[in-house]
């Protein structure tokens, strides 16, 4: 599997392409935790990722300080509550498709040696279709890379490619499973996917912000997964 520790997520994230581009924010303010003593004229890197913290009460862990290309997203006075990114490919199902395979190109072998003296351009198709749910497997990795946001009133996507799209709680009208990341949907005006590898933390942070809301029946979303709480 590759690297999924949270430096990594957080970096993975660094810049994200597509769409319209936008200025620089200008530097925040230094911290300086040594007394002014023990400050030299060196410069102090400010973008240190401090490990994962917990944002808010209630919520799961975050990978650390949201990079800038993320953080950028946030309205003004909107609160932070979690954020993680899918940034890495999960290669183990690779190694149970790649066995499997192997399995039945060995009983194949093994029933009707004769497979093997069929000419390539008659053999590789059968073998390729043996072999394709691994391809399909990496594109869904593939796709699922981008970075879910749960604020105190909604929830962000933020892909590798393209624009954000952003939804508030209360504009969630539908939660379904998504096919194309193993994840979850959310369906208003515009659709935010939750990959597989983040649909647990971010059902828990949405969860703490929406504890103990009064909704009517007409207000609740179609979420037969109960994503929404």
């Amino acid at each position: 599997m590759t690297d999924e520790s949270p430096e990594a997520r957080r970096r993975a994230f660094r810049v994200v392409s597509g769409g319209e581009a936008r200025p620089a924010l200008p530097p925040g303010p230094m911290v300086i935790d040594a007394p002014p003593e023990a400050v030299t004229g060196e410069p102090v890197f400010m973008d240190m990722p401090g490990g994962p913290r917990v944002l808010a009460p209630g919520a799961p862990q975050s990978p650390g300080t949201a990079p800038l290309e993320i953080a950028r997203h946030l309205r003004m006075g909107e609160a932070l509550v979690w954020w993680d990114a899918k940034a890495g490919y999960d290669l183990r199902p690779l190694a149970w498709i790649g066995g499997i395979s192997a399995a039945v190109l060995l009983v194949a072998s093994l029933l009707a040696p004769e497979f093997w003296d069929q000419p390539f351009a008659d053999l590789w198709r059968p073998i390729a279709v043996l072999l394709s749910p691994m391809l399909l497997w990496l594109v869904r990795e593939q796709f699922s890379q981008r970075a879910i946001l749960v604020t105190d009133t909604a929830i962000l996507e933020v892909p590798r490619r393209g624009e954000p799209q952003r939804l508030q709680f209360s504009a969630v009208q539908r939660v379904s499973r998504d096919l194309l990341t193993g994840g979850v949907v959310l369906t208003g005006k515009l659709s935010d996917r939750v990959p597989a590898s983040l649909v647990d933390r971010a059902r828990v942070a949405i969860a703490s912000q929406r504890k103990g809301a009064l909704r009517s029946q007409a207000e609740r979303p179609d979420d037969p997964l109960r994503f929404m709480g």
